[in-house]
C-alpha cells in the first residue's frame, strides 16, 4: 500500500511540474526552496544538533502557522526545555513563520513525502513529538515516526465533508495512516466520526475543539494599534472581500458598481489569496470602470485620492485582519466559486457582519456555528449578495447586532487551547523519559 502511493507521489510530482513552473512565472516562489523539498539545506548542521529531541510541529501554509502559532508559545513556556522545530507545505507560510514564532530554532519546507527523505529527517532532529495541525495528513511521515516510536499529534483536526469522501476511496491506506497517529484532538462531534469511519480507533480520539477561536480571539485582544488605511476610510463605509479567488472578484465589482449607485461612499477592498493573481485583480478592477489602486500605493493617505468608484486592492501580507477591524461588512472568499471558503473568525472577533457564498464546505463547522447564532448570512449568488449587502448597508444596526452574535458565538465556544496543551502535556509526561 505504501509502495503505490510512493509511486503514485513521484508521478504526480511529474506531472505537476509544468503547473509549478507556470505558478513560478507568475509570481509564486517555490522554486526558492527546491532544496528543501528534497531534504537537503533545510537547517544549518547548528541548528540540527540545536533541534535534537525537539518538539517537531508541522502546518501546511499561513493560516495553518496562524492557528498553531498559540499553542507553540504554550507548549514553550510549559516545557521550555524542549526545542522547537517547524515545518511548513508552502514558500509563504514559511516567510509567515519566521516572522511570528520567534521560538522556533529552525523553520523549514517539507520534503516530498517520500520515505528515504522523512526517515532522514526522524534521524537528524530525533523529535520527542510530532504535532500536525489540522488535516496534514501525510502518510510517509507518519510512517517515520511511528517506525522510531515518536507519537505522533494531530491537533485541531477536521475533515470537511469533501475531503471525507475522497478519503473514503482510499480508506485501507487512511486506516494504516491514522494507526500512525498516537492522539487525534478533533474539533467537533462530527469531525470525531468522521475519523472513526476512516479507521481511527476512538480510544485514540478525543474532542477538544477548534483552537483557532481561541486564537483568533487571543490575537483581537492583544491588538494595540488600528490600520493605517484607518484615515482613509473615516466618514466611508467599507466591504472587505477577503481571500478572493479567480471568479469571485467580477462578482463582488458587478455588485459594488450596483451598489454605488446608491451608496457613493462605500469603498471596496479586495485581497486576493494569492498576490500573483494582483495584476489579474486589478484588470478585473478596470473592466468594471473602477479606479484600482494598490495598498502599496498608499503610504502617503493624504495623497490617496478616492474619489468616483474606487477599489483598494490589498497587495501586501499580513493585513487583512486590521482591515476586517475597519469594515462595515466583510465577504468571506474562495465561497462564492467551488474552493471550499476561507476563515471566518478574523471578521467575527471584530465583531463585524459576516457573508459567504454557498461554498464553505472547508470550514463547515464554523460556518453552521456562526450562521445559527445570526452573526453570517450564506448567499447564493450575485443577486443575493446585492440584496443581503443593500439590507446592511440600510439599515447598520442589524450589521451591528448580527457581529455582536457573530462574536458572542466565538466566546461561547472558546476553550479549546486550554484543552489541546493539556492533552499534550500529559502525552508527552507518559512517553518522555525522566
Amino acid at each position: 500500500m505504501y509502495v503505490l502511493y510512493t509511486l503514485l507521489l513521484l508521478l504526480g510530482g511529474v506531472g505537476l511540474l509544468p503547473h509549478i513552473l507556470w505558478r513560478c512565472l507568475r509570481g509564486a516562489t517555490y522554486h526558492r526552496d527546491l532544496a528543501e523539498r528534497f531534504g537537503y539545506g533545510f537547517v544549518s548542521s547548528t541548528t540540527v544538533q540545536a533541534a535534537s529531541g525537539c518538539l517537531w510541529f508541522h502546518a501546511a501554509s499561513v493560516g495553518e502557522v496562524q492557528g498553531v502559532r498559540p499553542l507553540i508559545a504554550k507548549l514553550h513556556t510549559c516545557v521550555p526545555e524542549l526545542p522547537i522545530v517547524l515545518s511548513v507545505f508552502t514558500p509563504v507560510g514559511k516567510h509567515i513563520a519566521q516572522r511570528i514564532i520567534p521560538e522556533a530554532v529552525g523553520i523549514f519546507v517539507l520534503p516530498l513525502d517520500l520515505p528515504w527523505l522523512m526517515r532522514r529527517m526522524m534521524r537528524c532532529l530525533r523529535p520527542c513529538a510530532l504535532i500536525v495541525q489540522e488535516t496534514e495528513l501525510w502518510p510517509n511521515l507518519f510512517h517515520a515516526a511511528a517506525r522510531q516510536h515518536i507519537p505522533v499529534v494531530l491537533v485541531n483536526g477536521r475533515l470537511s465533508p469533501r475531503a471525507f469522501r475522497r478519503y473514503q476511496w482510499i480508506r485501507p491506506l487512511m486506516r494504516r495512516v491514522l494507526a500512525d497517529v498516537t492522539l487525534c484532538l478533533v474539533q467537533s462531534a462530527e469531525g470525531a466520526r468522521r475519523f472513526q469511519h476512516l479507521g481511527m480507533d476512538d480510544r485514540r480520539l478525543q474532542v477538544t475543539g477548534n483552537t483557532n477561536i481561541d486564537r483568533a480571539l487571543l490575537a483581537t485582544a492583544q491588538l494595540n494599534h488600528t490600520h493605517p488605511l484607518a484615515p482613509l476610510v473615516i466618514g466611508r463605509r467599507l466591504l472587505v472581500a477577503g481571500s478572493t479567488h479567480e471568479g469571485e472578484e467580477s462578482v463582488l465589482l458587478a455588485v459594488y458598481r450596483r451598489l454605488y449607485v446608491h451608496y457613493p461612499d462605500l469603498l471596496l477592498v479586495l485581497a486576493p489569496r494569492h498576490l500573483e493573481r494582483v495584476e489579474t485583480v486589478v484588470r478585473h478592477v478596470q473592466a468594471h470602470d473602477c479606479r484600482a489602486v494598490r495598498r502599496s500605493q498608499c503610504e502617503d493617505v493624504q495623497a490617496v485620492d478616492l474619489a468616483g468608484a474606487t477599489v483598494i486592492v490589498l497587495d501586501t501580507m499580513g493585513e487583512l485582519a486590521t482591515l476586517y477591524s475597519l469594515c462595515t461588512v466583510a465577504f468571506i472568499g474562495g465561497s462564492l466559486v467551488p474552493i471550499g471558503g476561507h476563515n471566518a473568525l478574523e471578521p467575527a472577533v471584530f465583531a463585524k457582519p459576516l457573508l459567504f457564498g454557498p461554498y464553505m464546505h472547508h470550514f463547515p463547522e464554523l460556518a453552521a456555528l456562526l450562521r445559527h447564532a445570526g452573526g453570517a448570512v450564506q448567499v447564493q449568488g450575485e443577486e443575493e449578495l446585492y440584496e443581503r449587502l443593500v439590507y446592511l448597508l440600510t439599515h447598520p444596526e442589524a450589521g451591528n447586532t448580527m457581529g455582536q452574535c457573530a462574536l458572542a458565538a466565538l466566546a461561547a465556544n472558546r476553550g479549546a487551547l486550554e484543552r489541546t496543551s493539556t492533552a499534550i502535556k500529559t502525552l508527552l509526561s507518559t512517553t518522555r523519559p525522566a
